[in-house]
């Protein structure tokens, strides 16, 4: 039998605004912001929560794992969860301060721009990047957190540093944090975020632009007929990827200056990805043209891009990982190979681009696993640099364009 503890009928927590000149925005919290689906987002540097938060929610999500394990805690005991966003490319670090030192706090960091998250953490498909369930140092004030000059990303339970390593982000990266106490709480903590660099000042707010329609139409590329798709499209609302399904024609209302990416799938179809550089025209008419799908095919996957000599993917790559995964969803018989690139000018195909091209397959083909395909339907292979788009890049572009992933149809 589960013990289900609930959460205080009202919790008080406070934001603090580091822009807002000392005005706090006050909200209650309740036994689903003890789960994972009832994250809390945390928009500032600054947070505070003045009670102490008793039991784990609606849900146990973390369980049964063995106390010597580095990555998870035990079980979950007094738990809150947290989102947030990074607001430049940086490296970030945090505090967690307890109000009460006898308080132990352990938490768990996830990255969470992952379809399906929550159910994923819950089923241990996806695991922590960064945790820390060391007993509480009375001589730091109890705290914890991530700090650069931390040595390791896991630190488990027992006697040892209260900090794990911080964390290299991208601007806008999503990340999931989980706050969890050992022992019956005794009073609420502020979370206090770093970043190395920071962010710049805050802008003036603009007036609101001007606006367009932006039509996009999807026909057979051989009978020019419509058919019904999805879409996801990236660039129309910052930091957000849109979805549609269901319709052959879709009609929206955007800023002006939008440069887009835009992914269509089709069951039977070979997915299709264009670009769609901003401009001040009242109207923009988009028509994606489907062609059937051919084993043999080659894709290009030209928005998967890496950083620089990394498997780390890029945040503008969303987009594309989501249409592929999409892709493969809708189209449950197929087989695809991944291949991997690298950026490699006037040098040879070394076994360290190999190796890399080959890791940076594996990425993708990860992904596409943690997203519930089936194994049996993937492969990955590297090519080094064999294959460079532009074997002599002239900008940043062109070597971001070597630096691919490409899909090839095996069969369907």
């Amino acid at each position: 039998m589960r013990l289900e503890l609930s959460f205080p009928s009202v919790l008080t927590c406070s934001l603090a605004l580091l822009m807002a000149q000392g005005l706090h925005a006050q909200r209650s919290l309740t036994q689903a912001n003890g789960d994972c689906t009832g994250a809390i987002f945390i928009p500032d540097s600054v947070y505070t929560c003045n009670d102490a938060v008793r039991g784990f929610g609606n849900i146990l999500e973390i369980k049964e794992n063995p106390s010597e394990d580095k990555q998870w805690f035990e079980r979950e005991h007094h738990t809150t969860w947290y989102k947030f966003r990074s607001p430049v490319k940086t490296t970030i670090s945090f505090d967690i301060i307890p109000q009460n030192i006898e308080d132990d706090i352990d938490f768990l960091v996830f990255e969470g721009a992952i379809p399906g998250i929550c159910d994923k953490i819950q089923s241990k498909q996806v695991a922590p990047i960064r945790t820390n369930i060391s007993r509480n140092d009375k001589a730091n004030a109890s705290m914890c957190g991530l700090r650069k000059d931390a040595p390791d990303d896991y630190v488990r339970s027992g006697v040892g540093s209260s900090y794990s390593r911080a964390i290299e982000v991208e601007e806008g990266q999503l990340l999931y944090l989980v706050i969890d106490y050992q022992d019956r709480p005794l009073a609420g903590y502020t979370i206090r975020f770093h970043y190395d660099p920071p962010p710049p000042p805050p802008q003036p707010e603009k007036e609101e632009g001007q606006k367009q329609d932006l039509v996009i139409n999807v026909v057979d590329a051989k009978t020019g007929k419509p058919v019904d798709a999805a879409l996801t499209i990236q660039g129309m609302v910052f930091d957000k990827v849109i979805e549609a399904k269901g319709e052959s024609t879709y009609t929206y209302r955007m800023d002006t200056y939008r440069n887009l990416k835009i992914g269509c799938v089709r069951e039977g179809y070979m997915f299709q990805t264009l670009k769609v550089k901003g401009s001040t025209e009242p109207k923009v008419t988009v028509e994606l043209k489907l062609l059937p799908i051919v084993p043999g095919e080659h894709v290009v996957l030209d928005d998967i891009n890496f950083v620089g000599n990394d498997v780390k993917v890029l945040r503008s790559s969303e987009s594309a990982m989501l249409i592929l995964t999409r892709f493969m969803q809708a189209n449950p018989k197929v087989k695809v190979e991944i291949q991997g690139h690298v950026n490699g000018p006037t040098f040879k195909n070394t076994k360290e681009f190999i190796e890399l091209s080959t890791n940076r397959a594996r990425t993708v083909y990860e992904f596409l696993m943690v997203n519930d395909v089936e194994p049996e339907r993937i492969s990955y292979v590297g090519l080094g640099n064999s294959q460079m788009l532009f074997p002599e890049p002239k900008n940043k572009d062109q070597s971001e364009a070597n630096r691919r992933v490409e899909v090839k149809v095996l069969s369907n």
